[in-house]
């Protein structure tokens, strides 16, 4: 009798065992590219391609992405949102390209100096986050230059 209580108590216990999976490993969220595209007469328009990867067993799915332009001494010079959602393919990466919107032109002009300087690129900081029903943050952080273009008129 002692082992038939015994089993039946064993039994619920098996089947939460069973329930438990293994953690999932973070995504990963690098930024591929940052490239110019068209914006209005006071500022200026770039586009962040982030890459997805996903070394999960599973596909995971996602809503968004923001993004924060700073210079390398801290000061936000842009910001970007994207509502694309989509999902990462288990074992798979995927691209998701967000808008950047730079409207702080008196800091950039100041960033990079003098309008005639032969080097025209500016060294920023990309910071972000991907938005999803994660348990842990997706934050991410790239450095690189941006070539700045030449004001109207030069």
């Amino acid at each position: 009798m002692t082992s038939r209580r015994l089993l039946i108590a064993l039994i619920p216990l098996t089947l939460l065992a069973g329930c438990v999976t293994a953690p999932k490993a973070p995504l990963q969220v690098n930024v591929a590219s940052v490239q110019r595209i068209e914006g209005a007469a006071m500022e200026l328009r770039f586009n962040a391609r982030l890459r997805v990867q996903n070394p999960n067993d599973a596909p995971v799915s996602y809503t968004g992405a923001s993004v924060e332009l700073k210079l390398l001494n801290g000061a936000t010079i842009g910001t970007g949102v994207s509502s694309a959602g989509g999902s990462v393919p288990r074992l798979g990466d995927v691209f998701i390209d967000v808008p950047v919107t730079v409207s702080a032109l008196g800091e950039v002009r100041r960033a990079i100096g003098l309008y005639g300087a032969a080097d025209r690129k500016l060294d920023v900081s990309l910071k972000g986050r991907l938005s999803g029903p994660f348990t842990e943050a997706l934050g991410f952080d790239w450095r690189g230059e941006l070539a700045m273009p030449l004001p109207a008129g030069s």
